[in-house]
């Protein structure tokens, strides 16, 4: 009965969820918009993505004045002749060196070279539609938040291994929307932010974070959280940023060490219950599994965790793959239950190394 209990409650608290989620209607209420913005990328190495980038950012459509602020991390590759060369076509890109080493501080450099008070911020492997500043910009000001969280979706590929990324990543968006409209946002991605330059200026004579080499999206939020300020997610699918993922499971295992390093130190105790809700509702059926080798006659119990399980997984991904468009990926939900506990295990285990490789450089 336990077994069942713990599916049955991560079913309830799923739907309970959709709910909450489907219940938002802030973003239907467009506000004036009267501030000019700044877009900053931090980036190194990105001769392959930085030109889809740009060609999405100059298309954008707003009504006040834009600045694009880029600057380059001690890039080894074509990156900044490429950049110098957009600068050359339009004035509102801005061209600069990072002053140390490494994301957060390219980050800081930026904001200090970013003349207006809104920043957006993103990052070179990404693409995003024309109306993404109007929309972000618009949540921003409409409830006087102090940070958004954009969405952010992986680019479609056809390999499995970017099908399971792609569910997971449904999941883990379904959570922080969640919790970011339970007001206690558990989760930011670098690659989709509005917020305020002052604000970011505190953050970062705080020095908050300042020991772990990435983070610098998650610590920030957090910084703003403790201080008392107010973070949105956007549910508009006009502010969706499409994402470059990992092409390879050694891959995807450096990026997931990359966040493991850092989520001790900022996950919130309500991202924390929905994560352990998670993971015990993937052992559940497992549990399940084995009595049903010692004592056949328990098959039901096996039965109904199985099936509970597949049709919860089912409401989320399909109640978050409406939102990114992406029905396709659903054939592969029973592959990934099956899958998934495994993944966890590894992730377990890896979350406990402390070095990792990212742009050629090895951090911890």
């Amino acid at each position: 009965m336990l077994l069942i209990s713990i599916t049955l409650i991560y079913g309830v608290f799923a739907l309970l969820g959709i709910y909450i989620i489907c219940s938002d209607k802030s973003n239907r209420v467009p506000v004036p918009v009267s501030n000019s913005v700044s877009v900053i990328v931090a980036l190194r190495n990105e001769e392959k993505n930085i030109n889809r980038l740009v060609r999405g950012l100059i298309r954008q459509k707003y009504p006040l004045k834009i600045e694009y602020i880029f600057v380059d991390d001690n890039s080894s590759d074509k990156t900044r002749n490429l950049l110098n060369e957009w600068a050359l076509k339009d004035n509102r890109i801005k061209v600069v060196s990072n002053v140390g080493e490494g994301k957060k501080s390219s980050i800081a450099t930026a904001i200090k070279f970013a003349s207006n008070s809104i920043i957006l911020q993103t990052d070179a492997d990404c693409e995003m539609g024309q109306y993404w500043i109007m929309s972000s910009v618009n949540k921003l000001l409409s409830s006087k938040y102090d940070m958004v969280i954009g969405p952010v979706y992986p680019f479609q590929s056809k390999t499995i291994l970017n099908g399971l990324i792609r569910l997971e990543w449904l999941a883990m968006q379904f959570i922080t929307i969640l919790t970011a409209r339970l007001k206690n946002a558990g989760m930011a991605n670098g690659a989709n932010l509005t917020f305020y330059k002052k604000d970011y200026e505190d953050f970062n004579l705080s020095k908050y974070g300042e020991a772990y080499a990435s983070g610098d999206d998650m610590f920030f939020m957090r910084f703003l959280q403790k201080n008392d300020k107010k973070v949105a997610f956007n549910l508009d699918q006009e502010a969706i940023v499409k994402t470059e993922m990992p092409i390879s499971f050694k891959g995807l295992i450096q990026q997931r060490i990359r966040w493991a390093t850092k989520a001790g130190k900022t996950t919130n105790s309500l991202t924390y219950f929905f994560t352990f809700l998670v993971v015990l509702a993937n052992f559940s059926w497992i549990g399940a599994a084995l009595l049903v080798i010692n004592n056949s006659s328990l098959f039901t119990v096996f039965s109904v965790c199985v099936v509970w399980k597949l049709v919860t997984d089912l409401a989320i991904c399909w109640n978050m793959s409406r939102f990114y468009n992406d029905f396709k990926v659903l054939f592969l939900l029973p592959l990934i239950f099956f899958l998934y506990p495994i993944y966890l295990i590894m992730g377990f285990v890896l979350s406990f190394t402390k070095r990792y490789h990212w742009k050629d450089r090895t951090l911890h």
